[in-house]
């Protein structure tokens, strides 16, 4: 599975009063292509600048996106990972990944984001059935 070749849709929708935007890989609706990716790969990236609805501003956005794009180039061509998309919510952009390896994962994503420069979260959990994303799932 390649995140270069996936479709991708949006959804927008509120969270807390705050306006959310949703980027979703069209291609990983289907559980079977979703069998043996166990574990939900979260990373809440902070935007150093933001506009009136708190999301990041153009340039910043293009940062982020760009560091996300330097995370799907390594962990899908180096571990057995598919990138699932990210959502742009109030003053955080969170990507999405789904592992078979989360050990390996977690070591690449330790070191990459210690070299971003902006203030991040990683979390990784078990997730056989993709409960984490599973509405975006099912509007589709």
């Amino acid at each position: 599975m390649n995140s270069k070749t996936a479709t991708y849709t949006g959804f927008e929708f509120d969270v807390e009063g705050f306006p959310a935007v949703a980027v979703i890989n069209k291609d990983l609706k289907d559980p079977r292509v979703q069998s043996g990716y166990t574990h939900s790969v979260f990373i809440e990236l902070m935007p150093d600048a933001y506009n009136e609805i708190g999301h990041p501003t153009e340039t910043e956005y293009d940062y982020l996106v760009e560091a996300e794009k330097k995370m799907i180039d390594y962990l899908e061509s180096q571990t057995q990972t598919v990138h699932a998309g990210h959502i742009t919510l109030y003053r955080m952009l969170q990507v999405i990944f789904y592992t078979k390896e989360p050990e390996k994962v977690e070591g690449f994503l330790n070191y990459f984001l210690s070299t971003i420069e902006r203030e991040n979260q990683l979390e990784i959990e078990p997730d056989q059935a993709w409960e984490a994303v599973s509405a975006f799932y099912e509007l589709l």
